[in-house]
């Protein structure tokens, strides 16, 4: 807590920027947090950029203790995953083939990406989407954004606006596999002079699909604030905390028939116990932020952002016959069964600024972030079977690391003329990350390494009518290697190198009351991009390497059709109808390819240790990208028969995808295709915006079974025959799923009052 108080005294306060059409002769009576969207960092409505809004209205829809990856499976171009195979505990999205790493989260415009492994843990802040009022996802480089670059794409949240008059919420959620969720809120409106308070906790607990894969998750959200016509100070504290037993081992590929629901972890392979019943991951989460944003007479909105990230926790693990002297070198030698914990402990704190101004039929939007990261890694051992003079409280490794961000953007829209917009936005970044101390494995490191970053940005729109646009735009971006990638180049002693790619959007719009379509077409070019290559590490994060070149082409498809409305003659033109039966799409087609790959096969002795000179390296040309399905596709049907109800089958369709970038049929995904049934009932209680709120979501509804992600390696042997001559084994192809629930059910209630 003293760390927090410092950090918040040092950076000083927040703020996110206004709607960039506002101004100051048509300023509301107050500020809310519905301002607090970054111009700076999300797409407008004249951005060259490939975009999709997402509402409160249609995240609530399926919120029934899911994690945000899961409510956004049916955006354009989403792949989503579940360890545990329910949706519930850790979770996964991969935008246009790209993984987490690559896909920058803002939270108010605060990078949510943890510094080091650049990934998001959707884990850590079970049940955000109850505090979300919108998203905006952002595929290709997109805008300048804070923190880490988008390869993929990019999530920007914007947490919840104070409501205009007091109110309270509560809800319950129940389902298979013993899924509970319990939710409440209350907030006190709008007070004279200004003032008010929000707060909300979660409570989520399923058992997973996977054996002992459960997930205990709570989580908790309070902000309060001042707001008059000009200004708005908002502070925010939100968190979780979460406790789920690991699943990240995916199950055997020979297992997937006789026992889909096998999970590894706590046996410890030749354990002589039953499963290890507290093999868990423990984390916790404490998001800080202070926001002040102004409107100037002289026209200028301003906005500063001052926040801190604490985050702490464990991943504890019952290992069998381990030799003691790999945990601590001065003990004498023996083996014993022992209980070892993993930590991490960090501090992300920092500082982000936007001012925007509009002159005649100029925005500009200038803006950036400074921040620094503080973490640190280590190990102790809690319990042995064989008693040893070992203090629970030493550290039988110990690392730490330190992370400068900082980054300037400038942006500028011009209405050149009536139906042209150009788009320029010019970002610098510098990076500095060192790091030092000795891994859990032995290695002792040592590295520092610095990054300067320039990624220019252009884009032109032209209105072809009132209800069409046409886009393009090129962007260059930039991306630095994670933690584990500098870690696995230095104890292979390979070099490793940041990522540039160069991403060419062109698009069509077309704003039709009853058929909206959006249309893209997309070429983003590598240069040393580090691709997975299906191996994981200890810790289960993938392994990547660089290849020099590779691209992801596609084309992407995404609209409504709205087929028969309530009254007959409405104008598509004039009037938005009001659907009674309406379908939803999204179709993504893709060529994700790698000129070059070297596959290496490493070769071990008898002792498993490795034996450099009998590498095997076989060179590929012309392959598909790992895990990057070609077709992705999405159709909603909306049945809305009377007012109140609404029914709705979701239905999603994945290609084939390979788990390494050898195209092997042997090591790869299956297509798969599922189907969910939605009923929702709303029933308005007599107080205005006051309601009670059914819902019924029957997820894989024809019970097909799947697989969403995997991992694999392969491997050979050496050893000596009966005449003392060295022989080589074939290679043995490992391969791991992470089989995805059947037929299941969740049921919720959530009023308001």
């Amino acid at each position: 807590m003293k760390t927090t108080l410092f950090f918040l005294l040092l950076h000083g306060a927040s703020a996110l920027s206004p709607d960039s059409t506002t101004t100051p002769d048509t300023l509301p009576r107050t500020i809310t947090t519905e301002t607090l969207v970054v111009t700076g960092l999300r797409a407008g409505e004249t951005t060259p950029a490939t975009y999709v809004n997402v509402s409160k209205t249609d995240l609530q829809k399926n919120n029934l203790g899911q994690d945000l990856p899961i409510l956004l499976d049916l955006t354009p171009s989403a792949v989503t995953t579940s360890d545990a195979g329910a949706g519930i505990g850790y979770t996964g999205i991969r935008i246009r083939g790209s993984d987490a790493t690559r896909i920058n989260v803002t939270l108010n415009g605060v990078p949510v990406n943890d510094a080091e492994s650049q990934a998001v843990y959707w884990v850590n802040t079970p049940d955000i989407v109850s505090s979300v009022s919108s998203i905006q996802i952002q595929r290709g480089v997109g805008t300048s954004t804070n923190g880490s670059s988008a390869f993929g794409g990019q999530i920007s949240l914007q947490t919840l606006a104070p409501s205009s008059a007091p109110y309270g919420e509560a809800g319950v959620s129940l389902g298979s596999f013993n899924t509970f969720r319990g939710t409440m809120r209350a907030g006190t409106g709008l007070l004279r002079p200004g003032i008010f308070a929000d707060a909300s906790a979660s409570w989520i607990r399923s058992d997973g699909y996977i054996d002992r894969a459960f997930s205990n998750l709570r989580s908790w959200f309070a902000q309060a604030g001042y707001t008059n016509e000009r200004s708005l100070v908002k502070f925010l504290y939100f968190g979780g905390r979460e406790k789920t037993y690991q699943a990240w081992y995916g199950v055997p590929a020979d297992s997937l028939r006789t026992n889909r629901t096998f999970n590894m972890a706590g046996t410890d392979f030749f354990s002589k116990w039953p499963p290890y019943p507290n093999e868990t991951d423990n984390y916790g989460q404490d998001y800080f932020q202070l926001h002040w944003q102004q409107y100037w007479r002289s026209g200028w909105r301003s906005a500063l952002t001052g926040f801190t990230t604490l985050g702490r926790g464990y991943y504890e693990q019952y290992k069998t016959q381990a030799e003691i002297t790999n945990y601590f070198a001065t003990l004498p030698s023996t083996t014993t069964d022992l209980v070892r914990r993993r930590w991490l402990r960090n501090v992300f704190s920092g500082c982000a600024f936007s001012v925007q101004k509009t002159v005649r039929k100029l925005d500009i939007s200038l803006g950036g972030l400074g921040a620094y990261y503080y973490g640190e890694h280590f190990g102790n051992v809690v319990w042995t079977e064989v008693p040893l003079p070992v203090d629970k409280n030493s550290f039988y490794y110990y690392g730490k690391a330190g992370k400068t961000d900082f980054n300037v953007y400038a942006k500028a829209d011009w209405a050149v003329a009536q139906k042209w917009h150009l788009y320029a936005d010019f970002q610098y970044r510098f990076i500095h990350y060192q790091t030092r101390g000795d891994d859990n494995d032995g290695t002792v490191y040592d590295l520092k390494h610095t990054w300067h970053f320039v990624n220019p940005k252009a884009g032109v729109m032209y209105r072809l009518s009132p209800k069409s646009d046409f886009y393009a735009s090129y962007a260059l971006g930039h991306r630095e290697p994670n933690r584990d990638d500098l870690l696995a180049a230095y104890v292979a002693q390979r070099s490793v190198n940041a990522e540039r790619m160069h991403d060419i959007e062109t698009g069509y719009k077309f704003r039709h009351a009853r058929f909206p379509v959006n249309l893209n077409l997309y070429l983003m070019y590598y240069d040393n991009q580090l691709v997975l290559t299906g191996r994981l590490n200890d810790v289960g994060n993938p392994i990547k390497e660089n290849v020099k070149q590779s691209y992801r082409s596609g084309v992407e498809c995404s609209g409504s059709i709205i087929a028969i409305t309530q009254t007959d003659n409405v104008s598509p033109e004039t009037s938005t109808p009001k659907p009674i039966l309406q379908f939803n799409y999204a179709f993504t087609w893709s060529i994700n390819k790698i000129r070059r790959f070297e596959e290496v096969i490493y070769t071990y002795d008898e002792n498993y240790v490795r034996i450099d000179s009998l590498t095997q390296i076989i060179p590929h040309t012309n392959t598909d990208i790992s895990f990057s399905p070609s077709v992705i596709a999405s159709l909603e049907a909306v049945v809305k028969p009377i007012e109140g109800f609404e029914m709705s089958l979701m239905n999603k369709y994945v290609s084939r995808q390979y788990l390494d970038n050898t195209m092997s049929k042997s090591r790869m995904l299956r297509a798969f295709y599922y189907s969910n049934l939605r009923f929702t009932y709303s029933l308005p209680l007599k107080r205005h915006d006051k309601e009670i709120k059914l819902t019924l979501l029957l997820n894989n509804l024809f019970n097909h079974l799947f697989e969403s992600n995997g991992y694999t390696f392969s491997e050979r042997y050496a050893y000596l025959d009966a005449n003392n001559q060295l022989q080589l084994t074939d290679r043995y192809d490992y391969v791991y799923y992470y089989p995805q629930a059947g037929f299941n059910w969740l049921a919720g209630i959530h009023v308001r009052f």
